[in-house]
């Protein structure tokens, strides 16, 4: 008999992105290893409510798209809930961008990914919702954990076991994205580093331990022109790696998450997940035509 789902507090977001200039810059590269995240521990809770009933007659049921992940009074995150799924589904990790918030990421992803996995999507550090950021990756790794332990709390089975997991982040996040891939190769070999020019050594810098250490794909993301010179380079730099990269171009020259910029993620998406494990039966979006442009570059 299929366990039932905890009881939560729901909460449902309006999937509205926010336009933002970061404020803050992230942590420069250090040598400190991040905790590994496997997603693991998916111990059942059991609890008194119709969703788990729900979930294995219809698909999984009885949540909003976007749930806010909580302990006690501590804000965790939020996550993307694929709804009407009738098997276990993965998660991923999506950063938000400094002074943005995390449903506001989770709504994006949601959209760029056919709304197939589980959206981990973890708060930041700060009190105030328009002030959050990131600091050193350790204390950004701590953050992960807790939003992945309470998505697999609240959805036990309905979470697919995988020893990897793709790591998506933008502005402020995605500086986090190149760092924890550095530090830890084999949990995030699928990686999208989203337009963190502001601060652009970490991506330019990290792709050699990274590919040396197991990674696989990477997406580098631009959403305004003054992206492109050094994330074109940082594309380069990961082939020069041997390990494949593209650059998606959104060109929308507003710096966020715009409905634009996840349908330009769509096109690339199929490509980053393709032989991803956790990700078998992700459909590909049957659009003909998406916005943007994808530059490829080929491991030399």
């Amino acid at each position: 008999m299929r366990p039932r789902l905890a009881p939560v507090s729901l909460a449902l977001i309006a999937a509205a992105c926010a336009r933002h200039v970061p404020p803050e810059r992230a942590g420069e590269p250090h040598d400190a290893a991040a905790p590994s995240l496997v997603a693991a521990d998916n111990d059942p809770v059991a609890a008194g409510n119709d969703a788990g009933d729900d979930a294995a007659a219809n698909g999984l049921a009885g949540f909003p798209e976007l749930l806010e992940l909580k302990d006690g009074d501590d804000r965790l995150g939020f996550v993307s809930v694929p709804l009407g799924s009738h098997d276990s589904r993965p998660i991923m990790i999506a950063l938000h961008g400094g002074s943005d918030r995390p449903e506001h990421a989770c709504a994006a992803w949601r959209r760029a990914t056919e709304a197939y996995p589980f959206v981990v999507c973890p708060r930041g550090f700060g009190g105030n919702d328009k002030r959050l950021g990131w600091r050193k990756t350790p204390d950004t790794a701590q953050r992960v954990a807790r939003a992945v332990a309470a998505t697999k709390k609240i959805f036990a089975e309905r979470v697919k076991t995988t020893s990897t997991v793709v790591l998506a982040g933008f502005s402020m996040g995605g500086t986090q994205v190149a760092l924890l891939a550095r530090d830890d190769p084999k949990t995030y070999k699928r990686i999208v580093v989203g337009d963190s020019a502001h601060d652009p050594r970490p991506a330019l810098t990290f792709s050699r331990g990274w590919s040396k250490g197991g990674g696989e794909r990477a997406i580098f993301l631009c959403t305004t022109s003054g992206c492109e010179p050094s994330f074109r380079k940082a594309a380069n730099n990961t082939a020069n790696e041997r390990t494949p990269a593209r650059l998606n171009i959104a060109a929308t020259q507003v710096h966020g998450l715009s409905e634009p910029v996840a349908q330009s993620m769509r096109r690339d998406w199929p490509w980053l997940v393709e032989g991803a494990e956790g990700w078998e039966s992700y459909v590909a979006p049957g659009d003909a035509s998406l916005p943007g442009k994808t530059e490829t570059f080929e491991p030399k």
